[in-house]
């Protein structure tokens, strides 16, 4: 069996990949565990899909005959059109925010009673095949951001978006959650992309 491997130096987000593409019995595993940590390229701040790309690209040059996965993941506020997005991550930094919860923290203080809180997220996949072969996919997830973190089974974010359902991201197991989130639809559309010999080299038997 095969295995995906992502461009990240995020271990928060590789585990929640590998937690998504667990679901579709696929393993994903981080670059670092089979070679040494790299810089990636500097990001753009409006383009998602080069993003991603670059990653996936520059990854790949260390190990050509790898699947190679890379996402990029942007946040997006009715309230702060002109804010956020791709660039979050960077703002949190800038602030000199060092935690998860102070992020979440800074994030709800931002918002009055009277505020309109539809927000969601947005992650895009890029997978480099062994032939180096483009697969792209898009997944939104969230509909508003809640008055308070709610939900034991995710952190970060997921304990603020709302989805579909009412519920956040973090009330859900990984098993419904998947359903609903940016990650878990992406995920769904990406590997629905692959042909079945390709995709049965992937997955559990």
């Amino acid at each position: 069996m095969k295995k995906i491997v992502i461009a990240s130096n995020n271990s928060a987000k590789t585990r929640e990949i590998q937690q998504v593409f667990a679901e579709f019995g696929v393993q994903v595993i981080n670059y670092r565990s089979i070679m040494s940590e790299k810089t990636f390229p500097e990001e753009t701040t409006d383009d998602q899909y080069e993003n991603a790309l670059a990653k996936a690209r520059f990854i790949k040059q260390f190990l050509p005959k790898e699947w190679i996965l890379s996402d990029d993941t942007g946040a997006y506020f009715a309230a702060f059109p002109a804010r956020f997005g791709l660039t979050i991550a960077r703002e949190f930094k800038s602030l000199g925010l060092k935690s998860i919860q102070e992020e979440d923290e800074y994030l709800l203080g931002l918002y009055a009673s009277e505020m309109d809180r539809s927000a969601y997220l947005e992650a895009l996949f890029v997978l480099l095949t062994p032939d180096d072969q483009v697969k792209r996919a898009v997944g939104r997830g969230g509909t508003k951001l809640a008055l308070a973190e709610r939900g034991q089974f995710s952190v970060g974010f997921d304990t603020l978006f709302e989805a579909e359902n009412g519920q956040t991201f973090a009330e859900m197991p990984i098993d419904v959650r998947v359903s609903y989130s940016h990650r878990g639809r992406a995920a769904k559309k990406l590997l629905a992309q692959l042909k079945p010999s390709e995709l049965s080299s992937l997955v559990h038997k």
